[in-house]
């Protein structure tokens, strides 16, 4: 019923060892990895994967999640990056999650800095808590996500991707369901900080001309009790 997959771009040995981490701490589920013209790390891909694809060239982030979401046979499809290390309990929690709230589109769970031990809450807030919840890593319902148009929209490449899904999602009157009930840490952004951010503003104002204002904007005029809050503060148990 569940299944995984990361978008995968090893570009250095370091990218590898960490890509390896992620998808050792998943286990137990089919996953699906799409590789954008990794320069190295192929044949390590390929071996773990249950379903592989290759691309001719780096696509970027929405792209790849998208060929994953379409090829998915399961009901629920995890997001991995390649940066994270997912907790154990992350299935159990997912299928809890899903079960006691039918209008889920999608899972989030607490983050940690990458070297810091797993602590679990027991909060499952279905809406409340959106300015927590991150995409590095989560799952999605694959069905509603295909039904309702609700994939990535490609013409972002790897930046504010997701804050216009979550937006969409919830405009269609979904909910975007955050727990500490499990968790993952997260190295935050390491393979983006090797390539630099040059496309971040243009995505922005892509951004702006699709949703009609700022990104940060939007967000603090539909969730300004969250916006006032002390954003570490939210993280704690």
């Amino acid at each position: 019923m569940i299944e995984a997959m990361i978008p995968a771009w090893t570009l250095n040995q370091d990218v590898l060892l960490l890509t390896q981490s992620a998808i050792q701490s998943v286990g137990g589920v089919p996953l699906t990895v799409i590789d954008n013209a990794s320069p190295m790390g192929g044949g390590y891909l390929r071996n773990v994967a249950d379903t592989y694809v290759r691309n001719k060239q780096n696509l970027g982030y929405a792209p790849a999640v998208n060929q994953a979401i379409r090829l998915c046979k399961g009901k629920y499809l995890a997001i991995v990056s390649n940066d994270v290390i997912v907790s154990p309990n992350w299935k159990e929690v997912t299928e809890e999650v899903f079960t006691n709230n039918p209008d889920a589109f999608s899972c989030h769970f607490r983050m940690t800095d990458y070297d810091i031990p797993f602590v679990y809450g027991n909060k499952i807030v279905p809406t409340g808590m959106e300015r927590w919840t991150t995409y590095a890593f989560f799952v999605l319902d694959v069905e509603k996500a295909l039904r309702h148009d609700l994939l990535f929209d490609e013409s972002f490449f790897n930046s504010f991707d997701d804050w216009d899904m979550g937006f969409r999602a919830r405009d269609k009157g979904f909910k975007t369901v955050y727990t500490d009930k499990a968790c993952y840490q997260h190295m935050h952004s390491f393979t983006q900080k090797l390539v630099g951010f040059a496309g971040t503003e243009k995505n922005r104002d892509y951004f702006i001309k699709k949703h009609g204002e700022d990104p940060d904007a939007k967000f603090a005029r539909l969730f300004p009790e969250q916006v006032a809050q002390d954003y570490m503060k939210g993280w704690e148990i």
